[in-house]
């Protein structure tokens, strides 16, 4: 696993140094801002926080490069706000050759809502590849660079239909993640796995599927809200038993609402 760590993390090294190849035309600031409320913090399968969560977002873009800080507030009180409150920080290369986009990156992951000192920052590098045709074929892989030394895979497909020309759409989205047993025995950990061994993943899985549809509306220049609706159901049996036994259900439909500005 180490190796596997080593290679991907030299891939996304290689592709961060093409920055000779960025156009003149492209090298301009661009700026993202959202506001998202959600009903639920679920993230790669696993809900972290059942209760409504304020995540926003910023996005900076130079050229090929982007920086971007996300965060997740609790709304209410959760006895796990360690895991369920966080700052991410991650930074990215996009590189664009004719219909393929290739996007290295980095990520950090700060828990700062931790009285307890449970949670340790972690830190993860990933690589996405985009084919730019019918349905936007993407699969991103992540490797955690930190105590779980583990590989997620993301694979998704995704169409926009034009609803009201530059005014609405409607953005559907299809997405089916998988993990090694590493990452997978982290992200869905059983308190006392040593007497319920049964609990423990010994080989790869397709840990979760998510569906969902959105409606961005264009409010004035540069403004859009979004309403949108996920439905996560997972996909692995032992996982779903780690999930039931933990209390939880194993498919929530989780809903939202963002608005967004570009600068």
């Amino acid at each position: 696993m180490r190796k596997s760590g080593i290679i991907i993390a030299t891939i996304c090294l290689t592709f961060m140094g093409l920055v000779d190849d960025i156009n003149a035309e492209e090298t301009a600031f661009d700026m993202d801002a959202e506001l998202k409320a959600v009903s639920a913090f679920v993230w790669r399968g696993r809900t972290l926080n059942e209760d409504p969560c304020i995540q926003p977002s910023f996005t900076v873009g130079y050229g090929g490069f982007s920086a971007n800080v996300w965060g997740s507030w609790n709304v209410t009180s959760v006895s796990n706000s360690w895991q369920s409150s966080r700052i991410d920080i991650s930074v990215d290369y996009r590189y664009v050759l004719g219909n393929h986009i290739i996007r290295p990156g980095f990520t950090a992951f700060m828990y700062h809502v931790d009285p307890q000192g449970k949670a340790d920052d972690t830190y993860e590098c990933f690589v996405n590849y985009t084919y730019d045709t019918f349905l936007l074929p993407s699969v991103t892989l992540y490797y955690d660079l930190s105590e779980i030394d583990g590989l997620f895979l993301t694979m998704s497909v995704a169409h926009s239909f034009t609803l009201i020309k530059d005014k609405m759409a409607m953005d559907l989205k299809l997405q089916v993640d998988g993990a090694d047993k590493k990452f997978s025995n982290s992200l869905f950990k059983y308190p006392d796995v040593e007497t319920r061994p049964e609990f423990l993943q010994e080989s790869p899985s397709f840990v979760d599927m998510t569906a969902m549809i959105s409606l961005p509306v264009t409010i004035g220049k540069n403004g859009i809200l979004t309403p949108a609706l996920k439905y996560i159901m997972l996909l692995d049996a032992i996982t779903k038993d780690v999930v039931d036994a933990n209390g939880q259900d194993a498919n929530i439909f989780v809903y939202s609402l963002a608005y967004s500005m570009t600068f």
